[in-house]
């Protein structure tokens, strides 16, 4: 009987390796096309070797989009080929190469040789293996079930114990996107567990006085073989999300946590992904199927080849269709503000009058995570929101030294020269107490504690409070990058 290879924690990946292609006059063929730009990056880094660069700044100097260059850059960081750097207060890491990347670089020999890299794609295809009859499907498709349950439930215990480790660091930013992570993976969880193992098996119930209808062989086992590959595809992306954690929970044991928070901003966009994997599979039923039926034969045949996740992992979506959405999605916060729902279903983000760019951002990747575009996408259809009327618009506070917090304006409200000299204070501090602002400002607590709660209120600045470090202020901010 079938079963689950990626059940087993013996699963091997293959690496790295580079290898003469003779036949090939253009080795990069064998590349997904997402990665052809492995060489071009790694050569870009080694050519800046003493000055680490940002994703933008690697995307610019290789002629790569951000998304393909960060995909790259993980991939790389996985085989110690290069590493991200941290700097100061901010959130985004700038990278360079290692040691051992520019031996691998000098070894290639630019394109002289092909290179096999194993990408998150083929990651997530790796060991699937389709049954060849429905009665072996039908029983792994239970298995599969409770597998993903089970390994949710594993990711969730060591969330819960980095969050605990978090709580004694005293990093509130970190604190609130692991209890963010965590939430959204017990939501996924509950998800998971009410949908229907194999609604093949319930599709001949029907309702008083209806027609039975017969359902065909073909569509029966069609449906098991896709359901099927999702759960494949979930389990080896809570694999991913596994082994980030790993690396999480040890840099805040190296207390390393500028790097944790850098990983940590990953994983968020791992169980995005894994988000959108558990939207899909949602919604497969007998009538109700996300690939064709072209590709159901090829998967069937075990034929599977990369270019089935196109549609599955990174949605193309055409400009005049994303940019309806992501309006939308605005408009429907703006709504929710209006009648007085702040609270957001399975995150812990409240809606206020004002927020920040970048979490507003965040914040729609989260809520729609087949949507893929650059936070300066977010500012021109706000811009065009702004200038159709249905928001005020955003209000850029930034002072000389290049710090800077872009704020969109839900609702209009006039923020005085004090309240923007406290957010720029904020931006320099990370995180502060009010004998902080106190201390920078001259201001009575009074007078400090009543900016501190206005700003609170209109979601320019985050409160915490705990019993070991007590009242704090934060913003969550994208920063410098």
């Amino acid at each position: 009987m079938a079963t689950f290879k990626y059940i087993s924690n013996n699963i091997i990946l293959k690496r790295f390796k580079l290898k003469m292609s003779n036949n090939n006059p253009s080795p990069t063929r064998e590349l997904p096309i997402s990665l052809q730009g492995i060489e071009k990056i790694l050569v870009c880094l080694n050519e800046n070797y003493k000055v680490p660069l940002s994703i933008r700044e690697i995307s610019k100097k290789s002629k790569l989009s951000m998304r393909v260059g960060k995909n790259i850059l993980l991939q790389l960081e996985k085989f110690n080929q290069v590493e991200r750097v941290v700097e100061g207060n901010n959130l985004i890491p700038k990278w360079r190469i290692t040691k051992f990347g520019k031996k691998v670089l000098k070894e290639a020999k630019g394109l002289e040789q092909g290179i096999e890299f194993v990408s998150r794609e083929e990651e997530l295809l790796e060991g699937i293996e389709i049954p060849d009859n429905i009665k072996d499907i039908k029983d792994d498709l239970r298995k599969s079930h409770e597998a993903v349950i089970h390994e949710l439930n594993n990711i969730q215990v060591d969330l819960s114990k980095i969050l605990g480790s978090i709580l004694n660091i005293n990093h509130p930013v970190f604190e609130d996107l692991i209890s963010f992570i965590l939430k959204r993976v017990k939501f996924l969880k509950q998800k998971f567990k009410i949908l229907t193992v194999d609604p093949t098996s319930t599709s001949t119930l029907k309702k008083v006085g209806e027609k039975q209808k017969k359902l065909t062989k073909e569509v029966e086992y069609q449906t098991c073989v896709e359901i099927y590959f999702f759960n494949s595809l979930i389990i080896h992306e809570i694999k991913r999300i596994f082994d980030i954690t790993i690396k999480v929970s040890k840099y805040i044991e190296d207390l390393v946590v500028a790097n944790g928070l850098s990983m940590a901003i990953d994983l968020r966009e791992e169980i995005r992904i894994l988000s959108s994997l558990v939207y899909q599979r949602e919604t497969i039923n007998v009538d109700s199927h996300i690939l064709s039926n072209e590709d159901l034969k090829i998967l069937s045949k075990n034929k599977i080849e990369i270019d089935i996740l196109d549609n599955l992992i990174d949605f193309p979506t055409n400009n005049e269709i994303l940019s309806k959405e992501i309006e939308d999605l605005v408009l429907k916060f703006l709504n929710k503000l209006k009648q007085g729902e702040t609270e957001l279903k399975d995150h812990n983000y409240k809606l206020a009058d004002f927020i920040p760019l970048y979490n507003l951002y965040q914040l729609i990747l989260d809520e729609k995570p087949n949507l893929n575009f650059a936070i300066d996408k977010l500012e021109q259809i706000i811009n065009n929101l702004t200038d159709s009327g249905y928001i005020p618009g955003i209000k850029n506070i930034q002072d000389t030294e290049g710090n800077y917090l872009k704020v969109v304006q839900l609702k209009a409200h006039d923020v005085s020269e004090e309240e923007t000299n406290l957010v720029l204070i904020a931006l320099k501090l990370h995180k502060f107490t009010l004998a902080d602002i106190v201390d920078k400002t001259g201001w009575p607590p009074e007078k400090a504690l009543d900016l501190l709660y206005k700003l609170t209120n209109l979601g320019i600045l985050n409160y915490s409070k705990s019993f070991l470090h007590g009242e704090q202020w934060y913003i969550r901010t994208e920063q410098k990058s």
